[in-house]
């Protein structure tokens, strides 16, 4: 017990010198995540359009005005960050279909490994080098 204790702590420190990521996918609607210190990024999927409803207002009437408006809301630091949120739920998106995560919570351990369904990374990474330690 000691000895794969030793190992996975090993493993949690010195991956990421080795070239280890441990890359996070979870959704606004889940429970959070436990351990994210030892994520080397995260990626949170949500709905885009609830953000970009902040930035709504009602037709002024011509298409000047309107484009007027929708510049000086999206130049005021709450319309930077719904583009930023947007931002980055599209790249969330992109990454987990680029990355073929089939569900989430998703831990990927790269090179090569996706545990799903769990919310701590430690204890993704102890069923990551679980399986690696397996004959």
């Amino acid at each position: 017990m000691c000895r794969s204790l030793c190992a996975l702590l090993l493993f949690l420190y010195l991956g990421p010198a080795y070239g280890l990521e441990v890359t996070v996918f979870t959704a606004e609607d889940l429970p959070p995540l436990h351990g994210l210190e030892q994520a080397t990024a995260m990626y949170t999927l949500g709905e885009i359009r609830t953000p970009l409803a902040q930035l709504r207002f009602s037709n002024p009437g011509n298409s000047e005005e309107a484009q007027r408006e929708a510049l000086a809301r999206i130049q005021t630091p709450a319309g930077r960050a719904v583009l930023e949120a947007v931002h980055d739920k599209a790249t969330a998106t992109a990454m987990a279909q680029l990355l073929q995560i089939e569900r989430l919570p998703a831990v990927l351990v790269s090179p090569g490994y996706v545990v799903y369904g769990v919310y701590d990374v430690a204890e993704a990474l102890r069923k990551v080098e679980a399986y690696r330690a397996r004959p």
